[in-house]
C-alpha cells in the first residue's frame, strides 16, 4: 500500500474519532443544561409516519417532557409538526440501497449530528428513510433508541434499524413476524391524535355534519381521501365513477383531492356536480371522519387507525406500490372487525369502484349500519385482541402505552 494513502487513511480516522468524541461529549453536555428531559421524534414524509408521532408526542408534553421533530423538508412533517406546537429540524434522507457506497447517505448521518444540539435523553424512530440518519446516530452516540412501527406489517425500515434499537413499539402485534428479537417488541396499539378521539366524545354525527355545511337529516355523506399528496390511482378512479354516485339520491360527496392534484380534479366533473366538494386537505380530520356515512380511502397506518378509533364505515382500496404489501395488512385490521369492505386495485382496474360503492350506499342502509356497529374505540371485540397480540387491537390508549415505554429509556 502505497505511503501516501497510508497517511490519508490514518488521517481520516484521526479526524473521524475526533469528530466523534466531540459529537458524544456534545450531547451529554447538552442534555444536562435541559430543565427536562428532550425526546426527539426522527422520521416523516407521509402521514402513517407524522401524525402517530404527533399523537405520541401530545401525550409526552402533557407528562412535563420537551419534544422535538428530525423530519424532511419536503415531507407533511413541514405543516403538521409546527402546527402541533413543535419544533422542527430538517435533516437529509437516505437510501437504503448500497447504503454504505452512497455518498448521500454518509452526509445525511452527518447531518444528524444535529443531535448535538438537542442533545435528547431518547430518540424515538417512527419508520421512512428520513427516519435512518438520526436513529443510526442515536446508536453510535450511546443514546437510548426506540422504534415505533405504526402499520400491522413492519416496513423495510424497521425492520433494518430494528437490531440498533433497545425497544421497538408495535401498533399490531402481527408486525412483530417481520422483526428478528421479539423479546425488545411491545405492542402498545395504534397512536391516535386526541382531537381526532375528541371528535368522536364530543360530536355527535348530526352536529359534525351541521358543523361542515352538510344536511343533517335525510342524506348521506361520502368521504374521499385521495391522499395528502394526492394519489392519482384512486383519484382518477374516484372521477371516473362521479356520474354513477350522482344518481344516488341524497349523496353528499367531500373529496380530498391532496394539494397537487386539487386543480385538475375540481375541474373534472365535479364541478358539474352540486354535491361534490372538492378540497385539497383537511386539517381536522376528526370531525369529518366522525360525520360521515362511509369513507374511501387507501389504507395508511394512520388512516386505519383513526378510521378504528371513530368507527367509521370503510372502504379500502390497498395501494400494491407499498413496500412488503403493508397496506394489505392494514385493511385487515378494518376488514376482521367488520368495519370494512377491501377492494384489491387488480378489481378496481377491471370494473372501477361505482359497484362497489354503491352496494354499500344501498337505500336502506343495513350494511352501512352493521359495519359501523362493529367499531369504535374500546369494544370488546379490540380490546381481546390487542391482548393477544393479534390484528383487532385498537385502543384509546396507544400513545399512553408508548409514553410509558418511552419514559422507562431516560435516565438521569
Amino acid at each position: 500500500m502505497p505511503v501516501h494513502f497510508q497517511k490519508a487513511a490514518l488521517g481520516a480516522c484521526v479526524t473521524a474519532a475526533a469528530v466523534y468524541t466531540a459529537t458524544f461529549t456534545a450531547v451529554r453536555v447538552r442534555r444536562c443544561q435541559h430543565a427536562r428531559p428532550v425526546v426527539a421524534f426522527s422520521g416523516g414524509g407521509a402521514g402513517s409516519h407524522v401524525f402517530p408521532a404527533v399523537a405520541i408526542a401530545e401525550e409526552l408534553r402533557k407528562r412535563a417532557l420537551e419534544v422535538v421533530f428530525l423530519g424532511d423538508s419536503r415531507g407533511l412533517e413541514v405543516h403538521v409538526v409546527p402546527q402541533s406546537g413543535f419544533r422542527l429540524y430538517c435533516i437529509s434522507s437516505v437510501s437504503l440501497q448500497r447504503p454504505i457506497k452512497s455518498v448521500a447517505n454518509a452526509l445525511s448521518v452527518l447531518s444528524a449530528c444535529i443531535l448535538a444540539q438537542t442533545g435528547p435523553a431518547v430518540v424515538v424512530g417512527m419508520g421512512g428513510k428520513v427516519s435512518v440518519p438520526a436513529c443510526v446516530a442515536a446508536a453510535a452516540l450511546g443514546i437510548p433508541l426506540v422504534l415505533y412501527e405504526p402499520n400491522a406489517k413492519a416496513g423495510a425500515v424497521t425492520q433494518a434499524l430494528h437490531v440498533l434499537a433497545r425497544q421497538t413499539l408495535l401498533a399490531y402485534g402481527s408486525a412483530a413476524a417481520d422483526l428478528r428479537y421479539k423479546d425488545r417488541c411491545l405492542v402498545v396499539g395504534p397512536a391516535v391524535r386526541s382531537d381526532v378521539l375528541k371528535s368522536a366524545e364530543v360530536r355527535r354525527r348530526r352536529e359534525a355534519r351541521e358543523a361542515l355545511g352538510f344536511p343533517s337529516r335525510g342524506g348521506r355523506l361520502l368521504l374521499v381521501l385521495g391522499g395528502s399528496r394526492g394519489c392519482g390511482y384512486l383519484n382518477c378512479a374516484v372521477n371516473n365513477a362521479l356520474p354513477q354516485l350522482a344518481t344516488v339520491p341524497g349523496l353528499q360527496i367531500l373529496w380530498q383531492t391532496g394539494a397537487k392534484q386539487y386543480v385538475s380534479y375540481s375541474a373534472g366533473h365535479a364541478a358539474s356536480l352540486s354535491s361534490v366538494r372538492c378540497v385539497p386537505f383537511i386539517h381536522d380530520m376528526g370531525p369529518v371522519v366522525a360525520a360521515s356515512d362511509l369513507v374511501l380511502s387507501r389504507a395508511g397506518a394512520s388512516t386505519v387507525a383513526e378510521l378504528a378509533a371513530l368507527g367509521t364505515p370503510a372502504l379500502l382500496v390497498p395501494s400494491p406500490a407499498v413496500s412488503e404489501e403493508q397496506q394489505a395488512a392494514n385493511a385487515r385490521v378494518l376488514a376482521d372487525r367488520g368495519q370494512a369492505e377491501v377492494v384489491p386495485q387488480v378489481e378496481v382496474d377491471e370494473g372501477g369502484l361505482a359497484p362497489h360503492l354503491l352496494q354499500l350506499l344501498a337505500p336502506d342502509g343495513k350494511r352501512l349500519a352493521a359495519m359501523r356497529v362493529q367499531g369504535g374505540v374500546g369494544s370488546s371485540a379490540s380490546s381481546s385482541a390487542l391482548e393477544r397480540g393479534g390484528n383487532g387491537g385498537v385502543t384509546a390508549n396507544g400513545p399512553v402505552c408508548a409514553h410509558i415505554a418511552i419514559t422507562q429509556h431516560i435516565h438521569p
